[in-house]
């Protein structure tokens, strides 16, 4: 089994009362661009920092490449970081804030050497036109590529990246994320990229790691976590729009939610052992949630709630009595702010109704 490029191993970090990190493990393969996606708070510029030696923890260890760098300086530890705000000094010019790292004295290169890396990397981020200005006359996107380039001429062993396109409109932020992927398949670079942005990270990452209340919920791909989503905290994070919950019981072997006519048999949910009384939600990604008109037999009741058009297709907000839902649906599909309508859900997952871990999934779609 290959070692890791980074191993986090048990982090603990507060600010005060607030506890950052909760024992917080992680693994980043060699290679690979892993995106540690959550919400703001949950952790994740705690965790960089962490594994750039730029944070103090309370407990846990931080290998790279399988070297124990717990105690090692951040300048020892050969990763480059990138933050949401650019850190670009003011008194140098663009190819002198790039150069900045190699003419350190931890990492120093003869001039010509660095002539050439400064080339190169400004030429992959296109920003070669950009070299002579000083960095206070570039706009925001280009800032934020120079900041970019900064780190990757170094050449580390691993890219941290913190919501580092986080402030770019739309635009920029698909063109940056598509260069980031082409600079990993060019230099086989590792990269842990974190994010709230759910697009942004199945954009540009292998893998993901989700990552709630200083705690990384689940790794995997995203159609491995799309097909088993460890907990409720996953299905809230993962998906645009996320993960739907309606309350539900257990009763004469079959899935009930309230004020609905649709019965799921408890069979085919794999559930094992006594549970009837049971306090139990069921979670259903929106592709996976038959939206019709009022009065589908079999179906369940719902009223429409809002309707935001985009274009070819619109997200409408369904409600219900056992909870509501988001869903994007076909243009052709005509539905108004107020209207009665049905649904039927067609796969999902039991979560444990008190800690919202999951108890079983659908094995097959429900009958």
């Amino acid at each position: 089994m290959s070692v890791p490029m980074l191993k986090l191993e048990g982090l603990k970090k507060s600010y005060g009362a607030k506890r950052a990190l909760r024992g917080l493990d992680l693994e980043v393969p060699d290679n690979e661009i892993m995106a540690l996606l959550g919400p703001t708070g949950a952790g994740k510029s705690s965790t960089l920092l962490s594994a750039a030696g730029l944070l103090s923890l309370e407990a846990g260890k931080v290998f790279l490449a399988g070297r124990d760098v717990t105690d090692i300086d951040p300048s020892g530890r050969d990763v480059s970081i990138v933050f949401e705000g650019f850190n670009l000094l003011p008194v140098l010019d663009v190819k002198d804030n790039i150069a900045f790292a190699l003419r350190s004295p931890t990492y120093r290169e003869d001039e010509a050497e660095i002539k050439v890396r400064v080339g190169r990397t400004a030429e992959l981020l296109r920003i070669s036109h950009l070299l002579d200005r000083d960095v206070d006359t570039l706009s925001g996107g280009e800032r934020q590529r120079v900041a970019i380039a900064r780190a990757l001429v170094r050449r580390p062993k691993m890219f941290l990246l913190d919501e580092p396109l986080s402030a770019l409109d739309l635009k920029l932020r698909e063109g940056l994320r598509a260069e980031l992927r082409q600079i990993h398949r060019q230099h086989r670079s590792t990269m842990l990229y974190a994010t709230h942005d759910y697009h942004g990270a199945i954009a540009i990452a292998d893998r993901l790691a989700i990552i709630e209340g200083g705690v990384v919920q689940q790794t995997g791909t995203i159609d491995d976590i799309i097909a088993l989503p460890a907990n409720m905290r996953v299905g809230k994070l993962i998906g645009s729009p996320s993960m739907a919950f309606f309350e539900a019981s257990i009763s004469d072997g079959s899935v009930l939610i309230p004020g609905g006519k649709q019965r799921l048999p408890i069979g085919t949910f794999g559930v094992v052992g006594p549970a009837a009384g049971r306090k139990v939600l069921l979670g259903a990604w929106p592709e996976d949630i038959e939206v019709g008109p009022a009065g589908a037999a079999g179906a369940n009741d719902g009223s429409v709630y809002a309707v935001d058009n985009r274009g070819f297709e619109r997200a409408v907000q369904i409600n219900s009595t056992a909870g509501s839902f988001r869903k994007v649906v076909p243009s052709e599909l005509v539905f108004k702010q107020g209207d009665a309508c049905s649904f039927r859900i067609t796969s999902g997952f039991l979560f444990d109704g008190e800690n919202g871990s999951r108890i079983s999934h659908l094995g097959g779609k429900a009958r």
